[in-house]
């Protein structure tokens, strides 16, 4: 089955599109559907937010097939609303798979983890998302400049520690800090629902310049090495999945996982 009316693009053949999704929308703009076609655009998946039917709504999405067999479920983690770093599960396979026979919880197939920075809420700006499955790790981070692609994917490194001398804080940083205390105030916790932010127990103030000098040498350093990206394009399908890692291409289900979720935290 191919979705009507699209045609297939000269210049999308050359590119290593994984797949494409078009979303159905209320007249408010949320999605309650999500059609997922590969890259001829023959229909493989169609995505429903059935989540928006409990009494208190949730991000639960579950996938069929188009034989309406569900063979995946994006399950949202049982916190608070307002936390800010939130693991997704996702879960791949059949109903005996899925639902888990009555049984333990069966283990993911991968997580997604949904990060906020405090920068990333003082400047509006969208979280980004770190996608783990077995021995493969992935960042997704949004475009900040409003250009090009809307989110990147890059492959996520171990974290080591760094050397001494590898970044100096500038002293207006330290200033910042050294008021609070010298006020006789006790270093302020973290923001409500801050949870997953690297701001440890500055004062907000200085946590967000801290984040904002850590980003800045962050782009002045090595550049991360981008395996794929999500585009939104402005007429056609809703978004578009490309990617040039072989773990990534041989599970769109995990990558169409992370665009919906990302469309839900847009358009809430």
């Amino acid at each position: 089955m191919e979705i009507p009316g699209l045609e297939i693009k000269a210049q999308e053949r050359e590119r290593n599109i994984l797949c494409m999704i078009h979303k159905l929308t209320y007249a408010d703009g949320r999605a309650y559907r999500y059609l997922i076609s590969d890259r001829n655009r023959k229909l493989c998946y169609v995505a429903k937010w059935t989540g928006q039917l409990l009494p208190a709504q949730t991000r639960l999405v579950e996938f069929f097939d188009t034989e309406e067999n569900r063979v995946a479920r994006l399950q949202p983690p049982d916190v608070a609303p307002w936390m800010r770093a939130k693991d997704y599960l996702v879960y791949i396979g059949g109903e005996e798979e899925v639902e888990g026979e009555g049984e333990a919880e069966p283990e993911p197939f991968a997580v997604i983890r949904e990060n906020w920075r405090l920068v990333d809420v003082l400047l509006l700006r969208m979280p980004r998302y770190e996608v783990h499955f077995g021995e493969h790790h992935y960042l997704a981070e949004g475009n900040r400049y409003g250009t090009g692609h809307f989110y990147g994917l890059f492959l996520l490194e171990e974290e080591k520690e760094p050397p001494v001398e590898v970044v100096e804080v500038p002293d207006f940083v330290l200033e910042a800090e050294a008021g609070g205390k010298a006020a006789g105030a006790e270093p302020k916790a973290q923001a409500s629902g801050s949870e997953g932010t690297e701001a440890g127990d500055w004062p907000v103030d200085a946590a967000i310049l801290k984040e904002i000098v850590e980003e800045q040498v962050e782009e002045t350093g090595p550049e991360k090495e981008q395996v794929g990206l999500i585009e939104c394009p402005s007429a056609g399908p809703s978004y578009i999945i490309e990617t040039d890692a072989e773990p990534l291409f041989e599970t769109p289900l995990l990558l169409a996982s992370l665009a919906i979720l990302i469309d839900m935290e847009q358009h809430p």
